[in-house]
């Protein structure tokens, strides 16, 4: 008996499914495919991590802990480490004001203060280079996993890093803002819906990236231009469209230069404080356009035959070589990809030429920040490495095989050059570790020989003449660490003894922190002018109550 309601079904609605199979109304199925349907277009939108990235973070991550070991699981302080050990160094007055505001925001989250120390530092730095590595290899879209890995490596053993371990206290936060320059860039070259809200975004990142440390903008700018010619190797991709692309990308970086002074003004007029004359930082955007002009021939000229002896100067002979034989390979995969261009289009072959032609200038871009160059500002040369793994990643050259002999080809000189990167920076960890043991023993004799005057007591005021000029014949130079030109690790043992900061060392590594006497004060008595030198005898003497010590 039918019951009120129910309508009576065709022979197909009725039809049974057969075995393993269960009846399902229409009003059954429906929802089930709205949830099917709509799980596959959460999934094309979700945002898929390759694993190249993974590749580029865990070489950066293992390579970096095994070639910084030295430098993690050590305390190697000296120089500015061993005066900051406890602080973050200047913020503010030399225009970091990000920087000013992560030191307030770690002493917020630890509770205790700021302290120097390595392993903490040193792997969170790692972990931010594994993770800028990741995004520029995601980005650029590298389809190798070798040389996604091989980069990540690169980037995080590059001499500039070694430099960085040298200034433990703060490295931790310059490496942040590595990650935050190249996370900003790759927003800045946002493209498709929402690439507006996603480019303002990365202007507001990087302009605080400068904030914390100002030698990443040339990194900003290789972000910036390699994506240009990224797009321009496209076939797709018209030329009015590539110049527009251009502009904004110019556009973008000019905001982000906008963001970094405009708060840099405002915390200077909120702590009421001056920019100080550091590195020409307080003259930046000021010099005349011949200065920049000579700077950016300097750019180029240092890109292409980098001059040794210098601050700057990070490449030992095999290195440098290395150096060569990639840019090398970097000019032959470009012209390859110009010729290629051409044939397609020869206005975009043009703008590519200009792109590449700007790629000396984007690396080397700090020499037009400043005139006094350290080998840790210049960091932004590893975006040479970028370019080649991108260019040896996507050229096709159809004839004999030769684009998988140019990808064999830039992995064996990635493989080198990081090889020749793990040798150099250990090599600067081996003199520190001994430059630093010998210190630490010869003023701990200073302070024996001090304490051993006759008459001492440790209420006296200790007045160091000359203390700039400590010279002593029996110190061991280790001449076979002299081709060690790497910014902080540069300095023989006399130049050690001598730093600025040796008055920290004093106190930190030997426990000597003695009330002292201005050396002005008694450099002109007649007694300490008859007196001879340290370490000869009689050159440790209380004078009208003054503990006298002769450099």
């Amino acid at each position: 008996m039918k019951r009120q309601g129910c309508e009576h079904k065709t022979g197909e609605e009725n039809r049974d499914p057969g075995p393993g199979r269960s009846k399902m109304t229409e009003m059954e199925i429906e929802p089930k495919g709205r949830r099917i349907l709509g799980k596959k277009l959460m999934e094309e939108k979700r945002m898929t991590v390759s694993s190249s990235f993974w590749f580029a973070f865990a070489g950066a991550l293992v390579l970096g802990i095994i070639g910084h070991g030295m430098a993690l699981f050590n305390k190697l302080s000296f120089h500015d480490d061993i005066f900051s050990i406890f602080m973050t160094g200047s913020t503010i007055n030399v225009g970091r004001w990000m920087l000013y505001i992560l030191v307030q925001l770690e002493k917020w989250f630890y509770g205790n203060g700021h302290f120097s120390i390595p392993a903490v530092n040193g792997v969170w730095s790692l972990v931010c280079i594994g993770l800028s590595a990741g995004v520029i290899v995601q980005h650029f879209r590298i389809h190798s996993n070798t040389l996604s890995a091989l980069l990540g490596a690169v980037m995080a053993i590059f001499p500039a890093v070694a430099s960085f371990f040298g200034f433990m206290f703060t490295v931790h936060y310059y490496m942040l803002a590595l990650l935050m320059t190249v996370a900003g860039g790759v927003l800045i070259c946002a493209e498709g819906s929402g690439a507006w809200g996603k480019k303002t975004a990365g202007v507001l990142l990087c302009g605080c990236a400068v904030g914390i440390y100002q030698a990443f903008i040339p990194v900003l700018l290789m972000i910036v231009l390699l994506d240009l010619i990224r797009n321009l190797l496209r076939e797709e991709e018209k030329t009015g469209a590539a110049v527009k692309r251009a502009l904004v990308l110019a556009l973008c970086v000019a905001g982000t230069m906008g963001v970094y002074f405009a708060g840099n003004r405002f915390f200077l007029w909120k702590e009421n404080v001056r920019l100080d004359d550091y590195l020409g930082i307080s003259e930046m955007g000021t010099a005349s356009l011949g200065w920049y002009l000579e700077r950016a021939g300097m750019a180029y000229r240092e890109f292409f035959l980098p001059t040794h002896n210098t601050l700057w100067d990070m490449y030992p002979q095999a290195l440098y070589n290395v150096y060569r034989l990639m840019l090398c390979l970097d000019l032959l995969l470009g012209a390859v990809r110009i010729v290629q261009t051409w044939k397609r289009s020869p206005s975009k072959a043009l703008l590519l030429m200009a792109a590449l032609a700007l790629v000396p200038l984007g690396c080397n871009f700090i020499f037009l920040m400043s005139e006094e160059i350290h080998s840790l500002m210049v960091y932004g040369q590893v975006m040479q490495a970028v370019l080649l793994v991108m260019l040896a990643d996507r050229t096709e050259i159809p004839v004999l095989h030769l684009n998988r002999w140019m990808h064999r080809g830039a992995v064996l000189l990635l493989a080198l050059c990081g090889i020749m990167c793990f040798r150099y920076d250990n090599q600067c960890y081996l003199k520190v570790v001994f430059q630093q043991q010998e210190a630490i023993t010869w003023n701990t004799t200073l302070v024996t020989r001090i304490e051993s005057a006759e008459g001492y007591t440790d209420e006296l005021p200790v007045a160091f003449v000359n203390r700039e000029s400590m010279q002593d014949h029996n110190l061991h130079n280790m001449t076979e660490f002299d081709f060690l030109t790497l910014s902080t690790y540069d300095q023989n043992i006399r130049e050690y003894l001598n730093d600025w900061a040796w008055e920290s060392f004093l106190a930190r590594w030997c426990g000597f922190e003695p009330k002292t006497a201005a050396p002005e004060t008694v450099a002109d008595w007649p007694e300490v002018q008859a007196m001879p030198s340290y370490p000869d005898d009689g050159s440790i003497l209380i004078i009208r109550d003054v503990v006298v010590v002769k450099f």
